[in-house]
């Protein structure tokens, strides 16, 4: 575990001295705790930094909580609520946002699917509120170990539901380090492209995704 740790550390500082000039660079970190109080109904809640090493700062940081229901093995849905704290570098500005979910899944010869559609209401505390879809396709391989270890790659999408449309999209590659019952380690480098004023800014991301099962 060690080991996999340092050459992730040592992967993202590569990623930082190649990357070029015009690319940003972040470092997320993101923690859960999921609760089931019922077979079929799951209680998450995760809070998430999203650090630039440029500015020595959190660009973003938020909390969150969901509630979803799995009536079938093929299917889940749920709502949440998640509060967010952007860093401006003048001021911080909160966003709050209210959520829907529903994510089809599919097990075929020890690949996993996941297709996930969520609808969300963006509020700011300036005039800038709007309705935005996000939608995420995620692929998981077969287990190389027997306590999870296992590549997997996603893209995701957000569209703007006005003129504006798609604005905001990640892909994807990450190793899950362990997927046991109550326990979940996540290592990630994503690509991001935001749209900025018809500009596309592009940053490299590495992550890391602590979950925990109660």
């Amino acid at each position: 575990m060690k080991k996999l740790f340092i050459i992730f550390i040592f992967s993202s500082l590569v990623v930082k001295v190649f990357a070029q000039p015009e690319r940003g660079f972040q470092i997320w970190n993101k923690n859960e705790i999921v609760v089931r109080p019922w077979e079929k109904i799951s209680i998450e809640v995760a809070e998430k930094i999203h650090y630039s090493p440029e500015h020595d700062a959190a660009d973003i940081k938020y909390l969150e909580s969901y509630v979803s229901h799995k009536p079938l093995n093929w299917f889940k849905y749920g709502a949440g609520f998640r509060v967010s704290k952007l860093n401006t570098y003048s001021e911080w500005i909160q966003e709050n946002r209210p959520m829907i979910f529903a994510d089809f899944l599919k097990t075929y010869k020890q690949f996993s699917f996941k297709y996930s559609n969520r609808f969300e209401y963006r509020m700011f505390e300036f005039d800038n509120d709007h309705f935005r879809y996000r939608q995420e396709f995620l692929v998981e391989f077969p287990s190389l170990t027997n306590w999870g270890m296992r590549f997997y790659t996603s893209e995701e999408s957000f569209f703007k539901l006005d003129s504006n449309g798609l604005h905001l999209a990640r892909f994807y590659g990450g190793l899950s380090v362990v997927q046991k019952e109550h326990f979940k380690l996540k290592m990630f480098y994503a690509l991001e492209k935001l749209e900025l004023i018809q500009n596309w800014r592009t940053t490299d991301i590495a992550g890391i995704n602590l979950s925990f099962i109660l």
